[in-house]
C-alpha cells in the first residue's frame, strides 16, 4: 500500500505539485482540476491529481 497521504490541502498541492495556491483557485473556478469541497474545506485526491497530470502531459519527441 502507498504510504503517501491521499487527501491533500491546497498548501500541500502547491508544495508537492508546484501549482500555486492562486492558480489552484483559478483552475477550480474553471473546472480544470479535480477537487473535493466539504464544509468549505478544499481537498485534492492525490490519485486523481496524478491521473490529471498524466492526461495533460505532453510527450516530447526526439
Amino acid at each position: 500500500m502507498d504510504s503517501k497521504k491521499r487527501w491533500l490541502s491546497t498548501k500541500e498541492v502547491a508544495e508537492e505539485y508546484g501549482i500555486a495556491i492562486n492558480t489552484q483557485a483559478q483552475y477550480r473556478m474553471r473546472g480544470i482540476i479535480p477537487y473535493s469541497k466539504i464544509n468549505r474545506i478544499i481537498r485534492y485526491d492525490r490519485y486523481k491529481l496524478d491521473e490529471w497530470f498524466e492526461k495533460h502531459s505532453i510527450d516530447c519527441e526526439k
